[in-house]
């Protein structure tokens, strides 16, 4: 193979979910569990089955809607068409309550279920007395690289914190590989909260992955010469390459003969990206990352020994980097670190849970879920590489060492402790950037682990409760419509458990052993 290439626009700037945990400073920040949310904030949780309660919350949505107060924001039809789910954003004196959704879900047309936060928004004064550009200059502070620009329209809304509602600014700075939301007071311009919020003829040719193995690849023939661009499935997925750079250019890559060996990272992020398409479509019925088969773009060789992969919400691509080339392999040589992208980009798209403290966490746990199920769906159970077990990015490892380990979560250590099992082990941490935006990374493995105990079954190692395991085709189908359907931007995992046990009475009833089992699974990591 002789392989060219040309350049492709920019994707524009990237805001990073990254896959790994970063190196942090926030090992003393671990402290005694407490209830909740660690960001806090006046909203309730809510959550109504058919009943005299769902139909008076119905009936308030209606009023509000009417009101301008709710406001929709999407509307999921499953594939039967006979459930159909409507996400709401909460608004109040005309203003964005940031993070609360009120969800309304229907079956064959009734309402069976309202859940979501409910905010009561009474005395608050909607009259910034700091200026926009003054926040914006306040949300720039301690944001040290050169690179950070203002995207975006700065938002005025009502942010709820722990002490009550705030008239505040929502500012995003974002450069290459970040995207800062800071909110800041719009009464006194305080910094109230910040975090990273980081998804012509076809023809089919052979190429050699970064671990030796050869894998088809769905390409594109266009002026006598081979893209990576597959056209064959019905999202079409384009794989670029950075040149080991951050620039933000991305630049296609071609073959002339369409036997693509010079360059295992492209042949494997290709290939896995299309294994991803084809596990969410054919387990799910999901039709790529929007549900509607928009374009899937995904690039390699970012920067020069970049030890992450991220997926950005505002372009939708995922970035691969190479890692340290002394114990890395590329990070698209593992299918679950790619369909653990590609799964942001589902919550990007439909839960939008906010990366930061519990529901970052859950962010992160159900890409690892996902990511570990498509592994198994397409391939051998074993202990090796290439082989399908429960753990995340071991196939990037060249110790075959995993990131994170979903089966028994405590064996990998993290920040001079250990990942936890049980939400009584959890890490208590500010939310900031040194201390991991609230334990994103570390605490997903609470999330992880119930699943793990519901699909194969188990003993907590913390709580010594046993779990009779569904299999892992009943425990996907429960998680996947408990986090696409159920789940809102501010959910915790109190929040999740409900969600789920709602998804697993929708498939499986209210007095099946599925359900028992969803239960008994999420009480064995300590949710109750």
């Amino acid at each position: 193979m002789r392989g060219k290439t040309k350049a492709k626009a920019a994707v524009g700037t990237l805001v990073l979910m990254a896959l790994a945990l970063s190196a942090g400073s926030g090992q003393e920040g671990r402290t005694a569990a407490r209830d909740g949310d660690a960001r806090g904030g006046p909203g309730r949780q809510i959550q109504a089955a058919r009943g005299s309660e769902a139909n008076a919350l119905s009936r308030y949505m209606d009023r509000e809607i009417s009101r301008g107060n709710l406001r929709l924001a999407l509307t999921q039809s499953e594939a039967d068409g006979v459930r159909v789910h409507e996400r709401y954003d909460v608004f109040a004196k005309g203003l964005r309550v940031w993070g609360a959704q009120i969800l309304r879900h229907r079956l064959n047309g009734e309402v069976y279920l309202i859940n979501g936060e409910l905010h009561s928004v009474v005395d608050i004064d909607v009259a910034p007395t700091v200026a926009a550009g003054q926040a914006e200059q306040m949300a720039r502070t301690g944001l040290t690289h050169p690179g950070f620009k203002l995207v975006g329209g700065t938002e005025l809304l009502i942010y709820p914190a722990a002490d009550g509602y705030h008239l505040a600014f929502r500012v995003a700075y974002a450069r290459f590989g970040s995207r800062i939301i800071t909110f800041v007071d719009a009464k006194t311009a305080a910094i109230l909260f910040r975090f990273e919020e980081l998804q012509t003829s076809s023809a089919v040719g052979t190429g050699t992955g970064t671990l030796g193995d050869t894998k088809k690849l769905s390409t594109t023939f266009e002026n006598s010469i081979y893209y990576a661009v597959d056209q064959m499935r019905p999202a079409q997925i384009t794989t670029g390459d950075m040149r080991h750079a951050e620039s933000g250019t991305i630049y296609y890559v071609t073959d002339d003969d369409n036997s693509w060996t010079s360059d295992g990272t492209v042949v494997d992020g290709h290939a896995y990206m299309g294994w991803t398409y084809d596990y969410y479509f054919l387990v799910h019925g999901r039709k790529a990352m929007d549900d509607n088969n928009r374009e899937l773009g995904l690039s390699v060789h970012l920067g020069r020994n970049y030890q992450n992969a991220f997926f950005d919400p505002s372009s939708k691509w995922m970035f691969f980097g190479d890692g340290n080339p002394a114990t890395n392999y590329p990070y698209a040589t593992a299918l679950d670190v790619v369909a653990h992208e590609f799964t942001h980009g589902v919550t990007d798209m439909t839960s939008k849970l906010i990366y930061a403290s519990e529901s970052g966490a859950l962010n992160e746990a159900f890409s690892d879920i996902m990511g570990a199920s498509c592994e198994f769906y397409h391939q051998s159970g074993g202990s090796g590489y290439r082989l399908a077990e429960w753990w995340i990015g071991e196939d990037c490892s060249k110790s075959f060492h995993p990131m994170r380990s979903i089966s028994n979560p405590a064996s990998i250590r993290a920040w001079g402790g250990t990942y936890p099992d049980h939400y009584s082990k959890r890490w208590i941490l500010p939310v900031n950037e040194d201390n991991d935006w609230g334990g994103v990374h570390l605490n997903c493995t609470i999330a992880s682990h119930w699943y793990f105990l519901l699909a194969s079954g188990g003993t907590n190692r913390t709580s010594k409760i046993a779990v009779n395991g569904i299999g892992l085709g009943k425990a996907e189908k429960i998680a996947y419509r408990a986090w696409v359907y159920y789940l809102h931007p501010s959910s915790n995992f109190k929040g999740a458990r409900t969600a789920s046990l709602q998804a697993a009475k929708d498939i499986y009833g209210s007095g099946s052993a599925e359900y028992t089992a969803t239960a008994r699974a999420w009480s064995a990591v300590g949710v109750n």
